[in-house]
């Protein structure tokens, strides 16, 4: 008798949602080289034609996995301007929480360290124009807007600060035991923040 067609389908749910899980964990402890896909397959239960029926291939499986983290870190970092009504408070709950999350080391090998070299940069910055960097961009200007950072150019200079933040992020990444490290550039990301506040007005 043929399987019904809802069971079938749920099956087959079930069958990608443990390869998704097994290769999440695989990755985020050893990285992307060091995970064959005969371990991912072993981990999860299933034959290697289940995989690349699933998910055609390694790197598209490493994909998936990096979109679940990147979902997972915007979820943090709007998790930690939810409520804060002052925009320079909430700006700066998101930009501290995306470079603190760099002290999770599953977080650090997946998007910072195999996210770069197994997609690539281009494909990368491609991703985020629509997603990550539109919410930046929104904040920044919401910032203008209220009047806490000089007018300019908005998409320049959420450029600019995105870019800063990334690279900090990268280095932190690079050496994730760096305490001296992690704080000074926590430091400069604040006074450059500062340094872009308006000038005061003259005293009455």
């Amino acid at each position: 008798m043929p399987k019904a067609k809802g069971r079938n389908a749920e099956m087959r749910q079930a069958t990608r949602a443990a390869i998704l899980d097994a290769a999440r964990r695989l990755f985020e402890v050893d990285g992307y080289d060091a995970v064959p896909t005969q371990a991912i397959c072993a981990a999860a239960g299933v034959s290697q034609g289940a995989l690349f029926d699933h998910f055609g291939s390694k790197r598209d499986l490493f994909i998936a996995v990096h979109d679940q983290w990147q979902d997972r870190l915007v979820a943090t970092i709007e998790a930690a301007a939810t409520g804060i009504a002052d925009p320079w408070q909430r700006f700066s709950g998101i930009w501290r929480t995306y470079l603190s999350s760099t002290q999770d080391p599953a977080m650090r090998q997946v998007l910072l360290l195999d996210g770069p070299y197994v997609i690539g940069l281009a494909p990368m910055r491609a991703r985020d124009r629509d997603t990550a960097f539109a919410f930046f961009k929104e904040e920044v200007t919401a910032l203008m807007q209220a009047g806490l950072i000089r007018a300019m150019d908005a998409h320049g200079l959420s450029v600019l600060l995105f870019g800063a933040l990334d690279q900090a992020a990268f280095e932190m990444a690079d050496f994730p035991a760096d305490t001296a490290l992690r704080h000074r550039l926590l430091d400069s990301f604040e006074a450059l923040m500062q340094a872009l506040r308006p000038a005061p007005g003259p005293v009455p």
